[in-house]
């Protein structure tokens, strides 16, 4: 099946029955006999689907696993409370004291600050890559066990190459995580290309509606034993009530996605006739470093931007006096979205930028009303 049929069929239960899997709610699973007990603990240690005990998941999540096993194409899912928590899912389970990680030097704040003060401090050392590495060798350490990357990065877009980094981790046999937050499963699937594990903050466009926290790690091969192990003895896990949310907006991913694309792409586009602009930050735009290879490797871009402004120009003012775009920390729901960039944000250029930055999330709001939003803010600047 097409990938947009699968969405509106994961999970279907036998008919007749609720169209979409109900929120079942549980902490202890009952037994008749002890031969039962014992082979349901058995079973679970290698098959995610067996209801066993709440902590490892009741049926609500376990379809919603086993569908994003399936969008990423993957072996296995394993699902967390938030994004955050999925990252550090994603590194602790291969990593010790005495152990080396390599990090793209555009990865996610939040990670970066999980792997300078929680890894660091339990013995792993960290070294950080240019976001255009495809060799590591250079990088390399006879400790290294893994390598994060993210791409596109969160603030300015960074696209990595990531078939040909792959190729290069694995020929020094180390494992590949990738921050696929902003593709989300739909637009790019980072193990396809290479990577051993994806993970996704399923509180942006996974659940779409700005109301429901999950994470998510997605792995094949090798990395799923160690991954399976380290989820069940953290007690990682997901509440009924967010799978269920989530796993509701996973049936219009793919519409909303492409609502989102249009709508971000039209306005970089936008923004890049504005004179008050220096820059606009979007892989859909052919000027933007890593357009081709986004173009190879993804089948879109999502709702977000990053505009520069020229020096001077009262880029929080701008943002103020806006009505349909709200100021918020997150993204990847219906909503749009304006929020400065923090200062440490993006590495395309530093050396040139002289203004403030950003982040737009492009929401599902017809286009001709945030262009009227946005000009109107202009106006007002420009005295008009």
């Amino acid at each position: 099946m097409k990938r947009e049929t699968k969405l509106a069929h994961y999970g279907r239960m036998a008919t007749p029955g609720p169209a979409n899997p109900p929120i079942v709610k549980a902490s202890t699973i009952l037994h008749d006999t002890v031969a039962s007990y014992k082979a349901t603990k058995a079973a679970r240690e290698t098959d995610d689907a067996v209801l066993s005990y709440g902590r490892r998941g009741t049926t609500t999540a376990h379809q919603l696993a086993a569908a994003l096993a399936d969008l990423e194409g993957g072996e296995a899912c394993f699902l967390f409370p938030t994004g955050v928590a999925a990252v550090a899912g994603a590194l602790t389970p291969y990593l010790g004291a005495g152990d080396h990680l390599l990090v793209v030097d555009t990865i996610f704040p939040a990670t970066r600050s999980y792997c300078e003060k929680s890894l660091k401090r339990n013995g792993v050392t960290v070294d950080y890559i240019p976001w255009d590495t495809t060799d590591l060798t250079p990088y390399v350490k006879p400790e290294t066990k893994l390598v994060m990357v993210e791409s596109p990065a969160s603030q300015t877009y960074e696209v990595m190459d990531l078939p040909a980094l792959c190729a290069s981790a694995h020929a020094h046999d180390l494992l590949v995580a990738a921050d696929n937050t902003y593709g989300s499963g739909w637009l790019y699937r980072p193990l396809e290309l290479g990577c051993d594990l994806s993970v996704v903050a399923g509180t942006k466009y996974i659940g779409g509606h700005a109301d429901a926290m999950m994470g998510a790690v997605i792995a094949k091969g090798r990395a799923v034993g160690p991954l399976r192990a380290h989820t069940a003895m953290s007690g990682q896990t997901l509440g009924p009530d967010e799978a269920y949310a989530c796993l509701r907006g996973l049936r219009t991913l793919g519409l909303r996605l492409e609502r989102h694309g249009e709508n971000g792409l039209a306005l970089a586009q936008w923004f890049l006739d504005q004179p008050e602009v220096a820059k606009v930050h979007h892989p859909g735009l052919p000027g933007h470093p890593g357009h081709a290879v986004w173009q190879r490797d993804a089948s879109g871009s999502n709702g977000l931007l990053t505009v520069e402004f020229k020096a001077g120009f009262d880029a929080e003012g701008f943002v103020d006096r806006l009505a349909l775009f709200s100021i918020g920390s997150s993204w990847g729901g219906f909503e749009s979205l304006a929020m400065p960039s923090s200062p440490d944000a993006g590495r395309l250029f530093p050396e040139s930028r002289a203004g403030a930055m950003i982040r737009f999330h492009a929401g599902l709001e017809h286009i001709d009303d945030l262009v009227a939003d946005l000009a109107a803010s202009f106006d007002t600047a420009r005295g008009r």
